[in-house]
Formats: structure tokens, C-alpha cells, sequence
């Protein structure tokens, strides 16, 4: 049986461990990001966390369903560098959206900083890809 350990939480983000120690699961809640300051510092706590537990073999579930989205240039340049910094660290990637609009943004952002990820609206799914 797989656990869920609470590894952090902000006002925007909850991080827990589970699948036996190989998933990461990266949960936006519905509050707004103020700024992209607080956003920096969020992923960037976040970061640090991950960094801390790295292993090969950690794979990422980014749960967006609660989260308001922003496409403003300053917002998007920034969550593009994070991205791009934090994505890295696992070895695969999986992305829960609430709906096909939601489906569709991310398959965007995939394609434009080129990190391989499932998106998708079936948490059973992502699960299965992630392989935990």
C-alpha cells in the first residue's frame, strides 16, 4: 500500500511523497499567485525540497484542477524558467487539468520548452503512465 507523506505547503502549493517514495505530487490550490514574486519564491522553496529527495527514479504528478490560470507574458516567462529548471529532476512527468481547455494549454507549454510530459483528465491514467 502506497503512503502520502506532506513534504511542503505554501498558500499555493502542497508537495506530497507517495507511490512508495517514487512520486512527487506537486498540487496547485485555488488561490492566485499575487505576483510573479511569489511565484519565484514558491517553486523555488519547492525546488529545494525536491532537490533534497532527488533520486533517478522520481516521477512527477502536477495537479492543476484547482488552479486559476494566467497567460499574462511577465507570468508565462516566469513559469517557463521554472519549468524548465525543475522538470528535469524527474524522470517522467505527468500534468491532471480539469478540462480539455486546461488539456490543450499544457500541450502548448510542451511544446514550446520541449519537456515531455501526459496531460490529461484521468488521474487513473497519469498514474499508469508515471509507472508507480
Amino acid at each position: 500500500m502506497s503512503t502520502r507523506t506532506e513534504i511542503y505547503r505554501s498558500d499555493y502549493v502542497t508537495l506530497f511523497l507517495e507511490g512508495n517514495g517514487k512520486l512527487i505530487r506537486f498540487v496547485r490550490s485555488a488561490i492566485p499567485y499575487p505576483d510573479v514574486a511569489a511565484l519565484e519564491l514558491t517553486y523555488g522553496n519547492a525546488y529545494d525540497v525536491i532537490k533534497a529527495l532527488h533520486r533517478k527514479d522520481l516521477c512527477m504528478l502536477v495537479d492543476q484542477r484547482l488552479a486559476t490560470g494566467r497567460n499574462d507574458p511577465e507570468f508565462e516567462q516566469a513559469t517557463a524558467r521554472l519549468r524548465t529548471r525543475m522538470y528535469p529532476l524527474f524522470r517522467k512527468r505527468a500534468i491532471l487539468v480539469m478540462s480539455m481547455m486546461g488539456k490543450l494549454q499544457f500541450q502548448r507549454l510542451q511544446r514550446e520548452d520541449g519537456l515531455e510530459r501526459m496531460v490529461s483528465q484521468d488521474e487513473a491514467e497519469l498514474l499508469r503512465y508515471l509507472e508507480v
